[in-house]
């Protein structure tokens, strides 16, 4: 029970990120009844995705990463497709994690007339999150119980602290519009694929906590989503001045978020909880992500979790990102605004991919398979394929601007 709790609180962990603050101000602009339906219709695909995902992964035996899945299922090709992809995507988002850390804790020191040297800040993010993976998945897993459960509690502090300035009328007011543009936005915000092999080697490969894990641990992100759009669309309009639409246009979205929640709250502790709950989204998510890349490298160069071979993947899972942080961080803002198309590459066609040649290329047999027939599995690709096509024209139009 105790690791089937740990594995949820994984999931949810990896799932919440600190971009979820802005979350109202994408789907926001928009119906606040599309924006909830938006939001429940892709937890759904993503729920069923990665049951697709956990099935891809069934046909290997448990402690394999999505290498080995690649190359059994995909060929040499896919194999290498599917480093490429990883690598930039994962190593991507563990830059954005170490920058945003660094950002919010200088921000906190500053504000108590401290001052660290950004490097040696970004440097000691890192070494927290890397310390407990060492140790192996149950410290990893007492370490993300603990920000978890503080995270929530910050999170609540937030609702508590905003929820009496709710407007009826800001809920009703917004014009009825699908919003379709910012599915890749909320597609990602459900992301945490990458832990489930390491999930099931962590649950003995039980299936059953693995299938509870996956739902339970991202269902709790869509209830704590639809809490946060209802509570901040009720207290911020959408349309005009110092509004959802105005956070979009500027250059700080997160910073401009909690100044406009502060004002029209009238309270300034909502800064505080804020930030703190940034915090400890982004190091909840950096921990999962983590982990998910540490077997994906464990995985994909054969390197045994022995003394050496732990402190060889915590060096490659660690410094790239951390010496792109400090020495091309130009570049990785750049790179930033591609990482959302590739995990929809990597997390939504993949694992159909993946297990549509399982099934009928190789016909192999398994102890899971995914309730998803072919029509379900041509529809989720489909899918995949619409938000790619919407993520492009984003990027396209955001190039322009």
């Amino acid at each position: 029970m105790k690791k089937l709790l740990s594995s949820i609180l994984m999931v949810t962990g990896t799932t919440i990120g600190g971009g979820m603050v802005t979350l109202p101000a994408v789907i926001g602009i928009y119906s606040y009844y599309s924006a909830i339906g938006i939001l429940i219709a892709v937890w759904m695909v993503n729920t069923m995705i990665a049951l697709i995902f956990l099935e891809a992964n069934c046909y290997l035996p448990a402690k394999t990463s999505l290498i080995s899945m690649s190359r059994l299922l995909l060929g040499r090709y896919g194999a290498w497709l599917a480093w490429f992809f990883c690598l930039v995507f994962l190593y991507t988002i563990m830059c954005a994690y170490t920058t945003g850390m660094t950002e919010i804790i200088s921000g906190f020191l500053e504000k108590n007339l401290l001052y660290i040297p950004t490097p040696y800040l970004s440097a000691l993010s890192v070494i927290a999150i890397s310390f407990p993976l060492y140790f192996g998945m149950s410290h990893v897993n007492l370490f993300n119980r603990t920000i978890v459960i503080a995270m929530f509690a910050a999170f609540f502090a937030l609702i508590l602290l905003i929820s009496p300035h709710i407007e009826l009328s800001n809920l009703l007011a917004t014009p009825i519009h699908l919003p379709t543009m910012a599915l890749p936005i909320v597609f990602t915000s459900f992301g945490f694929l990458i832990i489930i092999p390491s999930l099931r080697a962590f649950l003995d490969d039980n299936i059953r906590q693995l299938k509870i894990s996956i739902v339970v641990g991202s269902f709790i992100p869509l209830v704590i989503y639809l809490l946060w759009v209802t509570v901040v669309m009720g207290a911020i309009p959408a349309l005009g001045s110092n509004s959802l639409q105005s956070v979009l246009t500027q250059s700080e979205p997160i910073k401009n978020m909690t100044g406009l929640l502060s004002a029209h709250s009238e309270s300034f502790e909502i800064s505080f909880f804020m930030q703190l709950f940034i915090l400890l989204a982004i190091a909840s998510s950096f921990i999962g992500t983590s982990v998910g890349l540490y077997d994906f490298l464990a995985d994909g160069l054969n390197i045994s979790k022995n003394v050496r071979g732990k402190i060889k993947l915590l060096a490659f899972t660690f410094i790239p990102p951390l010496l792109i942080t400090l020495t091309l961080n130009h570049l990785f803002i750049t790179a930033l605004g591609f990482a959302g198309l590739i995990s929809i590459i990597l997390f939504g066609l993949y694992p159909v991919m993946l297990a549509w040649s399982g099934r009928y290329i190789h016909k192999l047999n398994t102890h899971y398979r995914a309730a998803a027939n072919r029509a379900v599995l041509l529809l989720i690709v489909i899918f995949s394929l619409a938000v790619i096509v919407i993520e492009i024209l984003s990027l396209k139009i955001s190039f322009i601007h």
